[in-house]
């Protein structure tokens, strides 16, 4: 991810970046490979997640990062090692500066060992670099977390223009590293709480759930969620976190389900949601059930239709059976008239 990290000028660029918090934020947290740039031209860092497995016969797990420079400039790149946690429930994530337990308790940087620490890039150009994570024992068991941030060098990268020497942008590309060491990992995911804003007489068809990591290693999770209306049948339902996105340990994440109505809803009453889930590498399912009323739509207009008609068929034999009154009424009159003659 190509980011505008910090305009500055020349003369005074921070050397101590890790000082400052880095926000990113989207979706960062997939499962598959990732290019951080899909452009053309520009610098190009594949992938922009690892995930790195460790056990106790690893002695140093090694894996590369690959930069590609797309433009007709030779690109300098100075290269850092931050350890990141979880922004907000969004998903996104910090690049840490300052320490707490809970940041010492999975942070990964100061066990990743790059082969070099500046690297420069002729134009067209692609160059692997390859990171080394030492599975020390001061490296405790569960997951770890830590970010490669590649950062443009102004002073070699300033352009010739005078115009633009006094004021440059500084930009940071990173790759983000996923460690879990076997021995001692930790596995818990608690569902806490949804979020289903459905009126009487509309149906919703987002429900946001919200989950916490209880353990001590990044999960996934993974689920369906399905709405049922009174006669049982299933009406609506969607897949839970189908984008592969993780949750840090000891952090909360909320995921949006999309409900795809799958029959249409004519029936009255209280409808079920039942939302069953997991993690990758559970088998089975944990399954929570609530309820809320709903009106369908239809089914107004049905009970409408119905008063309409009802009112009709009433006013219609209304009518009928004042005019068979008058009638009657004349009928009695003409005999009486009659019968005085």
């Amino acid at each position: 991810m190509v980011q505008n990290f910090q305009k500055i000028t020349h003369n005074s660029m921070s050397k101590n970046i890790f000082l400052l918090l880095l926000l990113i934020s989207g979706m960062l947290f997939f499962s598959s490979p990732l290019y951080i740039a899909a452009a053309s031209d520009g610098l190009i860092i594949s992938p922009a997640f690892q995930e790195i497995l460790l056990d106790q016969t690893n002695k140093n797990q090694e894996f590369t990062v690959s930069l590609t420079n797309n433009t007709n400039t030779t690109i300098t790149l100075k290269l850092s090692m931050f350890d990141f946690g979880s922004l907000d429930e969004s998903g996104g994530v910090a690049f840490l500066g300052a320490s707490n337990d809970l940041e010492n308790k999975y942070s990964l940087a100061s066990w990743m060992r790059p082969e070099k620490e500046i690297i420069t890039l002729t134009p067209y150009t692609t160059e692997d670099i390859r990171v080394a994570v030492e599975n020390s024992a001061s490296l405790s068991p569960g997951g770890h977390y830590g970010a490669l941030a590649f950062q443009t060098d102004i002073q070699t990268n300033i352009t010739n223009d005078v115009s633009l020497q006094s004021v440059a942008i500084q930009q940071l590309f990173s790759t983000l590293v996923f460690v879990k060491k076997i021995g001692g990992e930790i596995y818990g995911l608690d569902f806490k709480e949804q979020e289903y804003n459905n009126a009487v007489v509309k149906f919703q068809d987002t429900l946001r759930l919200r989950f916490q990591n209880t353990g001590n290693v990044h999960l996934t999770p993974r689920g369906i969620a399905m709405v049922t209306d009174p006669l049982g049948r299933v009406v609506a339902k969607g897949i839970i976190n189908p984008e592969s996105g993780l949750i840090l340990p000891e952090t909360s994440r909320v995921y949006a389900v999309h409900l795809n109505t799958v029959a249409m809803s004519f029936v009255p009453g209280w409808y079920t949601i039942e939302i069953a889930y997991r993690y990758d590498g559970k088998e089975d399912l944990v399954t929570t059930i609530s309820q809320f009323i709903f009106i369908p739509p239809l089914t107004i207009l049905v009970f409408l239709v119905l008063i309409i008609l009802g009112w009709y068929a009433v006013m219609k034999n209304r009518n009928k059976t004042g005019a068979q009154e008058v009638l009657f009424e004349y009928e009695e009159s003409t005999h009486r008239k009659t019968d005085t003659k």
